[in-house]
This record gives C-alpha cells, sequence and structure tokens, in this order.
C-alpha cells in the first residue's frame, strides 16, 4: 500500500477524531502517503502536521458527478482516482451514490465507514472510525489523536504570551447552543480564575457569535486575553502552550487535547462515551458524574441518558485544575 485517498467532511473534531486510522496507516505501511478530500480549510491543519501529503477540495466542481447517479467526472478526476491503492470514504451516503461512483474509476478498494456508532452501541469514535480499516488487514490502535506542530507555525503574539502566570484557555462555544454550559457560569468560571492568579485566555471560533455576544459582557478587561477567529493552526499552537483549556463538547476541546494541554471537557445533553475528548490528561464533567480517565478505553454497558450541564457547578472545573496538577497564580 503506496497511496490512500480519505475522505471526510464534517466539523474540526470529526477531523480530531479520525487521526488514529491515519496514525494505524503510517503504521502499518511505511511511507505511505495520504491524501484528504473534505473542507480544505480544516485539512490544511492535518497537511501542516504531516498527517496529509495532499489535500483536495469536496466542494469543487470538478466531482460533483460523483454524487449523480451514473456521474462521470472529468478524465483528471479519473486518472487521480487510479492511482490510490484504496480509497476510504466517511461522506454521508445514504444511497451509496458516491461510493458506487467511486468504485466505477477506482484501481484498488473503496470502504466505506461510519461517521456514528450503529444501533445506538456506546463505543468511543475514534474505534467506530478505525472499523473501516479491518478489510485491509491494517492492525487498529487505541490511542488518543495527537496534534503536533512544526515550531515555524507558531504566530508572533502565541509566542509571546506571558510565560509568568499559569494560563487557562476557555472555549465557551460549540456546535450547537444546547452543547454549551451557560454564559453566567463561564463568565463566574473567569471570575474565579482570575481571583486566583489564573491568566484566562478565551477562545472563541467564527461560529460562537451567539455565545461571544452573550459572555463578553461580563469579563472584565484585566487579566482576561481574547483569542477570536484564528485559523486552527494558531488554536492548536495557543491551546498547546497554555496550562490547561475548559471547554463544552466541541471541535476546540478535542484539538487542545489532541494539541496535549490538561482538557476539561463539559458534557450534558451529548454523550461522552462516544463523543468525548481523549487523553491521560482529560477530565470529563457529565452532568453531576465526572470521568477520571481515557474515555476511549472504557466499556459502557448501561444505555445513554442525557444530563444536564446546568448541574455542573463552577467550583467543579476548579478542583479539577487541582487534581490535573495545575498550578494557581504566578506558580508556573
Amino acid at each position: 500500500m503506496k497511496r490512500v485517498l480519505i475522505i471526510r467532511s464534517g466539523a474540526v473534531g470529526d477531523l480530531i477524531l479520525t487521526l488514529p486510522v491515519l496514525t494505524a496507516l503510517k503504521k502499518r505501511y511505511d511511507g505511505i502517503s495520504i491524501d484528504m478530500m473534505g473542507d480544505p480549510v480544516r485539512l490544511s491543519l492535518l497537511k501542516q502536521c504531516r498527517y496529509v501529503d495532499r489535500v483536495l477540495a469536496i466542494d469543487d466542481r470538478r466531482y460533483t458527478p460523483l454524487f449523480a447517479p451514473g456521474g462521470t467526472p472529468p478524465g483528471s478526476v479519473s486518472r487521480d482516482l487510479r492511482q490510490y491503492d484504496a480509497i476510504l470514504s466517511y461522506l454521508p451516503d445514504p444511497d451509496g451514490v458516491f461510493a458506487e461512483n467511486l468504485r466505477r474509476f477506482a484501481s484498488g478498494p473503496v470502504l466505506t465507514g461510519r461517521t456514528r456508532p450503529s444501533d445506538g452501541r456506546r463505543v468511543h469514535m475514534t474505534g467506530v472510525l478505525m472499523d473501516v480499516l479491518k478489510p485491509l488487514g491494517v492492525d487498529t490502535i487505541d490511542e488518543p489523536p495527537t496534534i503536533r506542530l512544526p515550531l515555524s507555525t507558531a504566530t508572533a503574539d502565541m509566542q509571546n504570551l506571558p510565560s509568568d502566570r499559569t494560563l487557562v484557555a476557555i472555549h465557551p462555544g460549540s456546535g450547537g447552543l444546547a452543547k454549551c454550559w451557560p454564559a453566567d457560569r463561564y463568565a463566574a468560571l473567569i471570575e474565579r480564575l482570575i481571583d486566583r492568579g489564573y491568566r484566562a485566555v478565551v477562545t472563541f471560533g467564527p461560529a460562537d457569535d451567539t455565545v461571544r455576544r452573550r459572555i463578553l459582557p461580563y469579563i472584565p478587561d484585566q487579566d482576561v486575553y481574547i483569542v477570536a477567529d484564528r485559523p486552527l493552526d494558531d488554536m492548536a499552537d495557543l491551546y498547546g502552550r497554555c496550562h490547561a483549556m475548559i471547554g463544552n463538547d466541541s471541535g476546540m476541546t478535542h484539538l487542545a487535547a489532541a494539541a496535549g494541554a490538561p482538557v476539561i471537557g463539559l458534557f450534558g445533553p451529548t454523550d461522552p462515551a462516544v463523543w468525548g475528548p481523549r487523553g491521560k490528561q482529560v477530565r470529563l464533567l457529565w452532568g453531576t458524574g465526572e470521568i477520571e480517565t481515557d474515555v476511549g478505553r472504557l466499556t459502557w454497558k448501561e444505555p445513554f441518558r442525557p444530563r444536564s450541564l446546568a448541574d455542573i457547578h463552577v467550583e467543579t472545573p476548579l478542583r479539577k485544575l487541582t487534581d490535573l496538577g495545575v498550578p494557581a497564580g504566578d506558580a508556573v
């Protein structure tokens, strides 16, 4: 196996959860070249981290015929598809049209993977995504996703973050407001962090306008560093430089965990058994419950029942910072 194409759309968290698949392929096939098709803005992070050799934009109109029954793409696309030893697609394709069109032009196997557990099983997504490799005889791995950026990618303002303070990143947004801890809780948490001598680094993404409007009026100007609408490589670098990160069930929380930051994830309506960020230094607060170990290595037998984010008290993430060994104030 020398060259593989992986087709993966979705948000930031979806891409991060797919990283162990790429790691397993690289471990099995030395020198393998991996191309990925999806959102080029998000996939650029994986290229910078050397997971991916080439990025293809899924919305390129040359690929449009692949979504229509019997569609025939331009000859250049057909030739490209034939160069891959295997194609792995995680694209939602309920009628199978996209995969069938790929098979008409591919020279190797076209394998489709699930984007969520089947039959309501409570299995972590890193394992679900790994299942696509079984027909290739590739050994699955049980490792958390990891992101390691080249040192040269850090922008000047990220390099100049204060080094004499304990930096705690806060990402109050998510892909849906139902997954967001209440704004007044975040405001109270930030205030307590400042009182205890931490430097709060509050991050917002392009989809966080509503949350941003709710929280900014609460945030005092002093001792709060606000980072908004930055590229993913900047965010990965930022989280990697922070002493901890606190966030909702969001792509940024997955990104921070993959970048190596101690992470406190806040869950309620979504299932951390399936969607929780992974890592030795990840702690998940799920309603009134707490998950103290790598969620991807746990077995869940009881059915999922949503819990309330409102049951997570402000003092609980602060206590978890202590449990993770994150020092308060300027004791860095």
